[in-house]
């Protein structure tokens, strides 16, 4: 800029203060200070937008290693909570059965007293089998899945436990246990009928389709990432 003005300084001396020349110059003067002033804010803008490029780009960086690391333990969780509950409903399902299977809804049964007796010991043992790994497995595996569902398993658990004690009570104990030694011929009353029939098997349905539910929407949950 000084370089200007010197020669502006110059042409003044030279001319002798020519109004002309002197209109003309300070108008190439205003021409050549825009330029200027043009050039230095086209080079302040570009490093402003350099330095928010490289601002950006360093948040994106650090935006995408969060999505990574959140896809990446999301992903870890879904797969061993669906490992979880694949073993579990598979345990869930069989005592399901044997619970069931100890008071039928229909069937057929030995009318022979001796092969009554190994029927009903053969369901018991299966529903006793059925029954503990089911529960070992939910207890096993208590610490890594919801919380909600584990109380869900063992509401389930315990209604299958209320059946297997009343069949273990009335086809066994009633018969051998020294409990009932004055009472051979106790005999389950129609309130008790209607559990082990009706009313456990129904309850059995609505919480083991209670428990699918939750189970399916708690996988699907996991599968949406949240930062």
């Amino acid at each position: 800029m000084g370089e200007v003005f010197q020669v502006a300084g110059a042409i003044i001396a030279s001319v002798g203060g020519s109004g002309v020349i002197l209109l003309g110059l300070s108008s190439w003067l205003g021409k050549v200070w825009a330029s200027r002033i043009l050039e230095n804010e086209k080079r302040d803008h570009a490093i402003e937008i350099e330095d928010f490029k490289s601002r950006l780009n360093k948040e994106i960086t650090v935006v995408n290693s969060i999505i990574d690391k959140s896809v990446h333990v999301t992903k870890l969780q879904y797969d061993k909570e669906f490992l979880i509950y694949l073993e579990i409903w598979e345990k869930l399902a069989n005592c399901v059965i044997s619970t069931k299977n100890l008071y039928p809804k229909f069937g057929s049964t030995p009318t022979d007293e001796k092969e009554l007796e190994e029927f009903n010991m053969k369901k018991y043992d299966r529903f006793v089998n059925d029954f503990n790994e089911f529960s070992n497995t939910i207890t096993k595996y208590s610490p890594f899945y919801e919380e909600k569902l584990y109380l869900g398993f063992i509401e389930l658990r315990n209604i299958c436990n209320r059946q297997g004690s009343l069949f273990n009570t009335y086809n066994f104990e009633v018969k051998y246990s020294v409990t009932y030694a004055l009472a051979r011929d106790t005999k389950m009353d129609s309130e008790e009928r209607k559990e082990v029939y009706t009313k456990f098997h129904e309850k059995i349905d609505i919480l083991q389709s209670s428990l699918q539910k939750e189970i399916r929407e708690h996988l699907k949950s996991l599968q949406t990432i949240e930062i």
